[in-house]
């Protein structure tokens, strides 16, 4: 049969507005004609199998489910009153949380296949959507830059992602011992480079671990015979190797190397990272965290300071995780100067180490650089400031996250969000490995998912997904909709780059609003405000974090006041408890920067801009409002004269001027400040013209 190829059904001059309902649902009549289609023929597929097997649920049946039907009808009208509340991710209004409208197809693809149920842990149980799967994946990993040769799937999200790329890292560092091992116990002579020292074998790259274990069953063939009694035979001496963390525990494998493996990430990792070390059992404390830049950017020459910090401490590295698209500034860390950093430790004789790039957010950032590099376009854009149109001057991203992303698939294992910046229903996380040799280390041994391969070769070719992943049912509708979308919206700078440049550029508008504002309000003719937006850096891709602070000669307020000040200001731009969504005209998020994740030394120049003390910090640390720009309706807002981002702007000045007013009222009288307490972790300007 021939495989559809979807590029072949592709429009390229298909607008973004096309690809969603819209925040009106101007999309919605459309949609409502697919979604009914979608319902009547999965009704047909159940009518027409086997249609001599007759009707089970009879008319006289039928008629006794009437008083079913009338409870089910209030019970549906209540839900979707109840629905009536949730946060409107889809209008121009909401700048939250990591999260907007989905496209078109993939709503339609999740539909149409959750009605048919598919658990993607096994093909007997989904042999449509596995496939689906599979073929979603390549997608997503043909983007990202990894080979034809390499293994994805998808997850729940990035946390399992993530995990799961931590936890085969932790096999394959290993693997030269378990090898060497396995090699002694059969009697395999000519063990060449694995005749080393533990110390050296910790530090080998991953691919020539990789070959090692395939040398072990070519050459346990030749000695042996072919065939599957030789393979079992290897796999055993795997199984029964003093090093194998899966067989003996971590405990062991520490004792037995006398070294303790590290993970080294930068201070703006994802806290999923703090919950894997306790899942496998290697404790926070084994957790290392390299420092970030002003823009907060892992910093490569404290990685290679931590680096050689290790090695004196004879400790071994698991992995080095780098974060494309970080939590709250949407940061890309410098993947290529961390990459030439590695091979430099190679060719010295240093040691290499597992990369694994965070993309969970940050991943579709590179169809910006797909097939080319994309024009982020001029650097300027035109804002409204009471009834005046301004020109603002906006500073896009640096040529460097190109540089990057450009490289991210040199990396060994990348985590990517469908269902964020892929725009794609919850949950649909993918992980891509660089190699399917990784699938021989995760297989776990279930007959009733998969007959049980006897080699790595049978594993790589195996299109089984259960019995190599760490979760165990699957949605299946996931993988339709994540496959149904990116086989029509391409993705490369003729499709989903659109998507993702129209954000980037708004993250710089309301960042150059905030910081602006002041001045442009003169130039508007008001009056100046006595407040002013801090922002924390200027945005890496999308996401834009800032505190309001006063203005003008007034002296700084205390950082507890500070806190209280923007925790206020949080308040009226979120919806509290009994709150219609209805009264609320604008959505941010929030975050708070804490001592125990941000350096003193990585937060001082911001802290400095807010006129905020060190110490204060270490114990208080900064409450933040936050942005992400997903919407892709600000533009198309613009041609009918809606300017929504300087109408946001506007009303939180508004609010931030009503609520020190409050606070400083309050403060005079001894009366608390603050609303709540300060939120846990969420997760100058350029006229030059950039690019990505």
């Amino acid at each position: 049969m021939t495989q559809f190829t979807p590029t072949t059904l592709l429009h390229p001059s298909a607008p973004i507005s096309a690809w969603f309902a819209g925040p009106k649902a101007e999309n919605g009549d459309w949609f409502a004609g697919v979604v009914q289609r979608i319902v009547a023929d999965y009704h047909a597929w159940r009518r027409n199998y086997f249609p001599e097997d007759g009707v089970a649920v009879d008319s006289a049946a039928r008629r006794e489910a009437e008083a079913f039907r009338d409870d089910f009808d209030d019970r549906l009208i209540e839900l979707l009153a109840r629905l009536k509340h949730d946060v409107p991710f889809h209008s121009p209004r909401y700048a939250g949380h990591m999260i907007a409208e989905q496209t078109l197809p993939a709503v339609a693809g999740y539909l149409a296949a959750m009605l048919y149920n598919p658990n993607n842990v096994s093909a007997d149980a989904a042999p449509v959507t596995v496939r689906l799967e599979l073929e979603a994946a390549r997608m997503i990993a043909r983007m990202l830059g990894h080979p034809s040769d390499g293994w994805a799937h998808l997850t729940s999200g990035g946390t399992v992602a993530n995990l799961e790329s931590l936890w085969l890292a932790r096999t394959s560092r290993y693997l030269p011992l378990m090898v060497a091992d396995a090699r002694a116990e059969l009697g395999l002579s000519d063990v060449g480079p694995l005749d080393s020292s533990p110390y050296r074998l910790l530090r080998w790259p991953a691919h020539a671990s990789f070959d090692s274990y395939a040398r072990l069953f070519t050459d346990a063939a030749s000695v042996f015979g072919e065939g599957s009694a030789t393979n079992e035979r290897v796999q055993r001496a795997i199984l029964r190797s003093r090093h194998h963390p899966a067989q003996r525990g971590m405990a062991a494998v520490i004792d037995a190397v006398d070294s303790s493996p590290v993970l080294l990430a930068p201070e703006s990792h994802h806290y999923c990272f703090d919950k894997a070390m306790d899942v496998l059992g290697l404790g926070r404390d084994a957790l290392v965290r390299v420092r970030v830049d002003a823009d907060f950017r892992m910093r490569p020459d404290h990685l290679e300071a931590q680096l050689a910090e290790i090695d004196r401490q004879g400790k071994h590295v698991l992995a080095v995780v780098a974060v494309v698209g970080t939590t709250e500034e949407g940061a890309v860390d410098p993947i290529d100067q961390v990459l030439a950093l590695r091979a430099a430790r190679d060719s010295a004789g240093e040691g290499s180490f597992w990369l694994h790039a965070d993309a969970a957010y940050g991943g579709y950032l590179r169809t910006l650089t797909v097939p080319d590099r994309a024009d982020l376009g001029e650097p300027r854009c035109t804002v409204r400031v009471g009834d005046s149109s301004l020109e603002l001057s906006l500073q896009l991203p640096q040529r460097h996250a190109c540089d990057a992303l450009e490289r991210l698939g040199e990396c060994d294992s990348i985590t990517i969000d469908p269902h964020k910046l892929g725009y794609i229903p919850y949950p649909a996380g993918c992980v891509s490995f660089r190699t399917n040799w990784v699938k021989p280390l995760a297989r776990q041994h279930a007959p009733y998912i998969a007959d049980t391969a006897t080699d790595p070769e049978s594993d790589r070719r195996d299109d089984s997904i259960g019995v190599y992943v760490m979760e165990g049912s699957k949605p299946g509708a996931a993988a339709a909709a994540v496959w149904l979308s990116h086989s029509l919206i391409p993705l490369d700078t003729s499709g989903h780059g659109k998507l993702v440049r129209e954000t980037i550029r708004n993250a710089c508008e309301l960042h150059s609003l905030l910081e602006h504002y002041p001045r442009l309000s003169a130039e508007a003719g008001t009056d100046a405000p006595e407040v002013r937006a801090v922002c924390l850096c200027p945005p890496g891709s999308n996401i834009v974090c800032f505190a309001f602070a006063t203005a003008g000669d007034a002296p700084p307020l205390p950082l507890t006041l500070l806190n209280a000040l923007n925790q206020r200001i949080y308040h009226h731009l979120s919806v509290q408890t009994g709150q219609r969504v209805t009264d609320q005209p604008y959505f941010v998020s929030r975050t708070t920067l804490s001592n125990a994740q941000y350096s003193a030394e990585t937060i001082a120049p911001f802290l400095d801009r807010l006129g905020v003390h060190i110490t204060d910090y270490a114990e208080h640390g900064v409450f933040l409002l936050r942005s992400v720009l997903m919407n892709p309706w600000y533009d198309q807002a613009k041609r009918r004269g809606r300017y929504f981002l300087s109408e946001l702007v506007a009303e939180m000045y508004r609010l931030a001027e009503q609520e020190l007013r409050a606070i400083c009222k309050a403060s005079a009288s001894g009366a608390p400040a603050a609303i709540g307490e300060a939120g846990q972790r969420a997760e100058p300007h350029h006229t030059s013209r950039r690019l990505p």
